[in-house]
């Protein structure tokens, strides 16, 4: 193990990071300065690694995904499902927060981004539902966790970004989300009701109205067969996740220009627009922690990583656990895909050795990400959600731990019964 090199890299990298370097440079930059003074690897391998990161035809969703999700939220897609969930739940207490819990579920069948979810159709329901009654920190709180459901149920950008870096089923990863996302989401409802009692909130009057259902179902149909078609696509092996990425973007262009007649020229620029932003940020992370991570694994970081863990215990579950822990810190002050991209090839390792599901291991790392989502200092879509009310962070916090909390309770069932998460991805085709 060469010591040097990886003091050089941890340092470097943290020192850049502390100082506000963004990540992508941060890793970059250790990693260049690093072959410069002190290994003796070739520059010229630079952009051959980062291009090694990149090059993987199921990171090409990403873009895929991303687009469908934008094409389809300019395209009156939300408006539509939102009427959807309110007519299922919005006369229960807490009505309109089971409303944006429930949006957010629906939602995360189309866009695959946490973020996306929370400037978007959770963020669409936070000034509603204080003008109800709801204490803004509330609102906050609610859109900022539900959102986080996004990256869980099918299509997931962060599950691509897992089976890409270690090798595994896109499709098992999306399919083992579905019962994990269900019951965050009951979870959530389940908290945001005994608030809602707690607080006395008014309940809209009258009971729930079939005839509303069904209408509101008609008009939203377009909208929801996006997530039967991508899980139904993929279950039946018919097509890989890549692929059902561009029946995605082809079918929420026809759902919302031909359809809808809502996604006119002007936004489907913009959706291209943001679009490129997006997979572009992401893609410079995964590049530049390719570079990084082969660095730190030549000097034999990951064997020390592997021989301190199974020093500490052998057990899968326990493993399980540091594993869960070490993301869970990581992204409070990381970026997603950086601490996958960071992490993953040296833990992966360690959880194969010892017997740990694959599958089900991606999908609760997945889980515990969209904690860190919501989590200081780096939780992006908690103060995407606190800075769309204009309201502090810390004012939040008292109002997520709740939430948070069921989460946790939600990864410990899956734990306990991992059966949840990988009976549903053996019905996965071979080669998906």
């Amino acid at each position: 193990m060469n010591i040097e090199i990886i003091m050089f890299l941890l340092i470097g990298f943290f020192g850049l990071m502390f100082l506000g370097v963004p990540i992508a440079m941060s890793m970059g930059l250790s990693a260049i300065g690093c072959m410069v003074f002190i290994s003796d690897a070739n520059l010229l391998t630079v952009c051959q690694r980062m291009f090694e990161g990149m090059n993987s035809f199921a990171l090409l969703s990403i873009p895929l995904f991303t687009l469908s999700g934008f094409t389809m939220s300019a395209g009156g897609i939300s408006d539509r499902l939102m009427d959807w969930c309110y007519s299922l739940v919005g006369r229960i207490p807490g009505g309109l927060g089971h409303v944006n819990i429930l949006s957010s579920m629906v939602f995360a069948g189309i866009s695959g981004s946490a973020v996306a979810d929370t400037a978007g159709v959770s963020g669409m329901m936070m000034p509603n539902m204080v003008k109800n009654g709801f204490p803004k920190e509330e609102a906050v709180a609610i859109t900022a966790i539900s959102s986080t459901i996004g990256i869980i149920i099918p299509p997931s950008i962060p599950m691509v970004v897992i089976s890409g870096i270690v090798g595994i089923s896109t499709g098992k990863m999306f399919l083992g989300g579905i019962i994990p996302g269900i019951l965050l989401g009951l979870a959530q409802m389940i908290v945001c009701y005994v608030n809602a009692k707690r607080w006395n909130l008014p309940v809209d009057s009258g009971r729930f109205s079939l005839k509303e259902f069904l209408r509101n179902t008609w008009r939203s149909a377009p909208a929801l067969m996006m997530p039967i078609l991508i899980v139904g696509s993929i279950s039946a092996g018919i097509v890989s996740p890549t692929e059902v990425g561009v029946i995605a973007v082809a079918y929420g262009l026809i759902a919302g220009g031909l359809i809808y007649k809502e996604l006119k020229l002007p936004a489907l620029v913009e959706s291209l627009k943001e679009t490129i932003k997006t997979s572009g940020r992401i893609f410079v992370v995964i590049g530049a922690a390719k570079l990084y991570t082969v660095l730190l694994t030549t000097a034999g970081f990951d064997k020390w990583v592997a021989k301190t863990m199974l020093g500490f215990s052998t057990n899968p579950t326990v493993i399980t656990i540091i594993i869960l822990l070490i993301f869970f810190i990581a992204t409070m002050f990381m970026e997603t895909n950086a601490a996958l991209m960071l992490f993953l090839p040296i833990i992966y390792p360690i959880a194969m050795q010892v017997g740990v599901d694959p599958i089900a291991l991606g999908v609760m790392i997945t889980i515990m990400v969209g904690v860190g989502l919501v989590t200081p200092p780096v939780g992006m879509c908690l103060y995407v959600a606190a800075d769309l009310m204009d309201i502090r962070v810390g004012k939040v916090m008292p109002y997520l731990i709740p939430y948070i909390a069921v989460t946790f309770v939600v990864i410990a069932i899956l734990i306990a019964f991992p059966q949840l998460i990988t009976v549903p991805g053996s019905f996965v085709a071979a080669g998906v």
